[in-house]
């Protein structure tokens, strides 16, 4: 039987119950199947253990749903960063990051056997040298100590605090931070910094702030040092819709974030199907490097050729991209809706657009899937004098779906009263 502990070892596990008591905040304790009851429980205390201030519940009939409720524009720092800081440690690791940091601040280097032999003369603890070793190696790697290599040995000593070798940085340094952590990837690293020099955030507030996006930000990371790299990556992926999980080997090209949805997105060439694909980052659960791709530069130029041919974030199903031609002819008057002409500059995405008479304008796009487009299309309702595009497939369903909505609207005796245009 497994025992409620609030901190937690790996992340992974954690992120997928925050994001849907964040994102989903009606679900309740049986929508979580793919887990056992206890599990959710045990879950859902650490989640209300986190974030107690932002709780709320919601009784239907004898469920009870449990949901985040979080405004941005009023938060000094993300509540969510908590859940990044509530990690579990041993004894060990707590002891000897206080005894090494204590013994090695007087500045002299040290090798392995004389901080094993000082930490036991002036700590009274025993550790075998390979279990500080590793702290080291771990302290080393995160920039926390100084390592030295001397004859055939290794010299370790500490590093000073950034406000005695550079007093000149403070506090101009909080501003900074400040902005970071909230503006930024990977914010969590600069609520920490506050953290650890006791420092709050009284510069910044953002209005459109997501949230969400440090959940994903141990998806991120890799992904971002596989870019750097020029390697292929192999992700676990998570269907959004039919919660099926596949394995599958990509190069990572780009990060694309939704303006209207805040969505993350990864762009890549898919091996398997020797095309680009698009992931979203919170359906991916895991990341791990591969290969190096020795066709790195030739995806990513295809990448920016189609780039621009994507309206949100599709490149179509086809391996080969084949630009589908969206053509609306667009009526308004243009002394009282000159506001529909702005929206058509300003959310047309590279789109051309000409005047054919007074009053009657011709938008044309062109589409790597024209499918994403519909949606934006179908907001200008009502001016829309025709509708054409090179799929027929896509005309088709922009003209059926206008039926349905007309039909939703209009009752079958209410038809003879409202003629559609």
């Amino acid at each position: 039987m497994s025992k409620y502990k609030e901190l937690i070892r790996q992340f992974e596990k954690i992120r997928s119950y925050v994001r849907d008591f964040y994102v989903y905040g009606f679900k309740t304790r049986d929508d979580f199947y793919e887990k056992s009851g206890r599990t959710y429980d045990n879950h859902r205390r650490r989640i209300e253990s986190w974030f107690s201030d932002y709780i709320r519940t919601d009784q239907n009939g004898h469920k009870k749903s449990v949901f985040l409720t979080l405004d941005s524009s009023r938060m000094a720092i993300n509540p969510l960063y908590q859940s990044w800081k509530s990690k579990t440690f041993t004894a060990n690791d707590v002891c000897l990051r206080f005894f090494l940091s204590d013994l090695l601040a007087d500045g002299q280097l040290r090798n392995l056997e004389t901080i094993a032999d000082e930490i036991q003369k002036y700590y009274h603890c025993l550790f075998d040298t390979q279990t500080i070793r590793r702290k080291l190696a771990f302290y080393e790697k995160e920039g926390l100590i100084l390592k030295k290599k001397e004859g055939k040995q290794y010299l370790y000593g500490g590093i000073k605090p950034l406000p005695h070798t550079h007093p000149n940085l403070f506090p101009a340094l909080w501003l900074a931070v400040s902005f970071f952590q909230g503006a930024a990837p990977f914010g969590f690293l600069g609520s920490t910094i506050l953290d650890f020099w006791n420092k709050n955030n009284d510069f910044f507030r953002f209005r459109s702030d997501y949230l969400i996006h440090t959940l994903e930000d141990e998806i991120l990371l890799p992904i971002l040092r596989a870019m750097e790299q020029k390697y292929q990556i192999l992700i676990t992926v998570k269907s959004t819709k039919r919660h099926h999980v596949n394995t599958t080997a990509v190069t990572p090209l780009k990060i694309l974030t939704s303006t209207q949805t805040g969505r993350r997105y990864l762009c890549a060439w898919q091996e398997s199907s020797r095309r680009l694909s698009t992931f979203r980052l919170d359906s991916i659960q895991n990341v791990d490097l591969h290969k190096p791709d020795m066709h790195y530069d030739n995806h990513m130029e295809s990448f920016q050729h189609t780039l621009p041919l994507v309206w949100g974030v599709s490149f179509g199903d086809q391996p080969k991209i084949r630009a589908e031609t969206v053509t609306m002819q667009i009526v308004l008057d243009e002394k009282e809706e000159a506001f529909i002409l702005t929206r058509l500059q300003r959310e047309g995405r590279g789109g051309s657009l000409k005047q054919l008479k007074p009053g009657l304008y011709e938008y044309t796009r062109l589409c790597a899937d024209a499918t994403e487009l519909l949606p934006w299309a179908k907001s200008f309702t009502g001016r829309i004098h025709s509708f054409h595009c090179s799929n027929p497939a896509i005309e088709k369903r922009f003209w059926e779906d206008m039926q349905k909505m007309q039909e939703y609207y209009f009752t079958t005796g209410e038809t003879s009263q409202h003629e559609h245009p």
